[in-house]
């Protein structure tokens, strides 16, 4: 089954379960068949951020252009060349054949304007160990159907997350938004036999000119220094310093925030979306963020345009409107939301407070109350205008939300 979705949402991905242990368990036999088809010598990245891997000899880097795939020999459905996928968008669940054999890939279009499918790059690849399938290899010799959990971990050091499930364990790396590594292994002998590596960012350009000036906008930003009732102003105060979102990345820094590289786009083009993950004491923020200047720039000096925080990833203190802040008790924010036009969602965890700014729902306050707890678990602030001079000019021109469906259907076959 397909899955449709696009670049800027945040919601979570749907992970891939596991798949039947007869199936795709190693064994001594299999094993020892494969090593005498020969271990192809590839060279491939240290780094399991670089998005590097090999099937048999090919050495591939996520994201890669169809084109490139197709000089190789694979191709995808006739039914799905003229598929188009619209701008900063992607689908996952697509199938590549080349002769005998089949992958999974997702695709992902990283660029302004819609495009078909043949135009666009494999951005994510599920790739499992089986008994005839050619030697599959990630970056500092880590191969599919011989590596161990602990040799893995020695080589990528400690994932981000862990769990097991039924007869697997899952651990996964994550290196920001929508680039991400997870690698399946069999709790019986600890071996690997499935991964999933998703990147869909767009990929970078060496001859790229990237400008070096500080674009206006960034100039010209003014951070508050109070809340403001207002919630439609997206004032936050976000680990003890105040921001107005959208906000330059370079404010987070000079607060003490710092880029991390593997997870961060080193530019992002005039008027575009990228992503960018800071760090301090401990804490990763993955976040969305937007060149509003007229040029190429250094990632410095684009704009965040969200921010979270919560008791259980992001657990950084934040604070909105009139001062409504992580913790704090749901009759007490309830008090400080009154005279503001929301909506409530509920779900068997708790309750969704949003605050939009218009029909579209595209920008919002999100305030989640614990069922049990009765605390704010959770506050989400999410702004991107088109431009920044057309927010301005329309801060007194808002309109209640209403129930207009959010545009989640970005692919359209034509």
């Amino acid at each position: 089954m397909r899955k449709k979705g696009i670049l800027l949402c945040f919601m979570s991905f749907l992970l891939l379960g596991g798949c039947e242990k007869k199936e795709n368990t190693p064994n001594p036999q299999e094993a020892l068949q494969q090593e005498e088809n020969q271990k192809p010598e590839v060279s491939l990245s240290e780094n399991l951020w670089d998005f590097e891997f090999s099937i048999g000899e090919d050495v591939w880097k996520l994201p890669a252009e169809l084109s490139k795939w197709e000089e190789k020999g694979w191709s995808i459905d006739e039914k799905q060349e003229e598929t188009m996928l619209d701008g900063e968008a992607y689908i996952e669940g697509e199938t590549l054949k080349n002769q005998e054999q089949e992958i999974s890939v997702d695709f992902v279009n990283p660029e302004g304007e819609k495009k078909p499918l043949k135009q666009c790059y494999v951005g994510g690849i599920l790739l499992k160990y089986e008994e005839k399938a050619p030697y599959y290899q990630l970056p500092s010799g880590i191969t599919l159907g011989e590596s161990t959990l602990v040799q893995v971990t020695d080589k990528f050091g400690t994932p981000t997350d862990e769990y097991e499930e039924k007869e697997d364990i899952y651990i996964t790396y994550e290196y920001g938004k929508y680039k991400e590594a997870e690698l399946v292994f069999h709790i019986e002998d600890e071996v690997l036999y499935q991964v999933r590596m998703k990147n869909y960012r767009e990929p970078e350009n060496e001859e790229e000119p990237i400008s070096e000036e500080i674009p206006k906008e960034v100039k010209e930003y003014q951070a508050p220094e109070e809340y403001n009732g207002d919630f439609q102003e997206y004032v936050v105060k976000y680990d003890n310093s105040f921001y107005q979102i959208p906000a330059p990345v370079s404010q987070f820094v000079e607060n003490g925030w710092k880029i991390s590289k593997e997870g961060s786009d080193t530019y992002v083009k005039a008027g575009r979306h990228g992503y960018v993950t800071l760090e301090k004491n401990g804490q990763s923020l993955y976040a969305v963020v937007k060149n509003y200047g007229e040029a190429t720039t250094n990632i410095q000096n684009t704009f965040v345009t969200n921010l979270s925080g919560d008791f259980d990833v992001t657990k950084v203190s934040i604070g909105v409107g009139d001062e409504i802040v992580l913790g704090m008790p749901a009759e007490e924010m309830k008090q400080r939301l009154e005279g503001s036009v929301y909506q409530k969602e509920e779900d068997e965890k708790g309750e969704n407070y949003f605050i939009y700014s218009d029909e579209s729902k595209k920008n919002f306050i999100r305030i989640f109350v614990d069922k049990d707890l009765q605390l704010v678990r959770e506050l989400e602030v999410s702004n991107s205008p088109e431009t920044l001079d057309e927010y301005e000019e329309n801060e007194d021109e808002k309109t209640n939300p209403s129930d207009a469906l959010l545009n989640e259907e970005k692919i359209t076959e034509e």
